[in-house]
């Protein structure tokens, strides 16, 4: 990541909603938990913890420290996507993300590199029905056991609750850099059944909150790559 950038866009999935309901419905569970602990008072606390838990599920709750890691960068080498910052993070602090390799469910916190001779298309969406294509391919590609044990992880296909806008990148596979994962496992028994399954998407997205910024940053790096 040595190359000259011309666009940074860290924890790109941070949009106001997603921050709200990751931080409410958690704090109102636990609220609501330890009010009940406390006065064994069913009646009044109980609904708290049943919406805490409905929020933090069916509303983004649990999406958010997956999705914080999320950044996006636009330099000369091409475009990386993923857990940037993070893994700048860790390598200035001499360490590595571990020596086993990570669950394919935590792939927001890799990084994705697609070189620029392996850009075979990149456009920014900000169309709501586009916006919505893009989440429905992303459904089995998220960090909960509920998403990854009924379909396949679509590794580098990085969606997040409540996107206005995200790039898009047909990526040659063969010349692109995609981090390596655990290789699937079997359930335990209070779990299903199924491994986890992933393989690498030919095509790419990351949430944006600039999509104009975005734009002329690829138009800059358009003209610096062919000079």
């Amino acid at each position: 990541m040595g190359e000259p950038v011309y666009y940074t866009e860290e924890r790109s999935a941070l949009r106001s909603p997603l921050v709200f309901h990751g931080f409410f419905w958690p704090l109102l569970l636990f609220a609501s938990f330890i009010s009940l602990l406390l006065t064994d008072n069913s009646s009044v606390f109980m609904p708290g913890i049943i919406l805490g838990v409905f929020g933090s599920v069916s509303l983004g709750g649990l999406h958010l420290a997956e999705d914080r890691p999320i950044g996006i960068r636009v330099d000369a080498a091409g475009i990386w996507i993923g857990g940037i910052q993070r893994t700048e993070r860790l390598r200035a602090r001499g360490r590595t993300a571990g020596t086993k390799l990570p669950r394919a469910r935590a792939h927001r916190r890799q990084v994705f590199f697609c070189p620029w001779n392996a850009v075979q298309r990149v456009e920014v969406v900000s169309d709501h029905q586009e916006i919505r294509k893009i989440a429905k391919l992303g459904r089995d590609v998220g960090s909960s056991r509920l998403e990854t044990a009924t379909g396949t992880i679509k590794l580098g296909l990085l969606t997040a609750p409540y996107m206005r806008a995200a790039i898009v990148i047909n990526v040659d596979l063969t010349a692109a850099s995609v981090p390596e994962f655990r290789p699937p496992e079997e359930r335990s028994f209070w779990k299903t059944s199924a491994p986890q399954r992933f393989a690498a998407s030919p095509v790419w997205s990351a949430p944006t909150r600039h999509p104009e910024k975005f734009r002329a940053a690829l138009e800059l790096a358009g003209c610096r790559t062919r000079s």
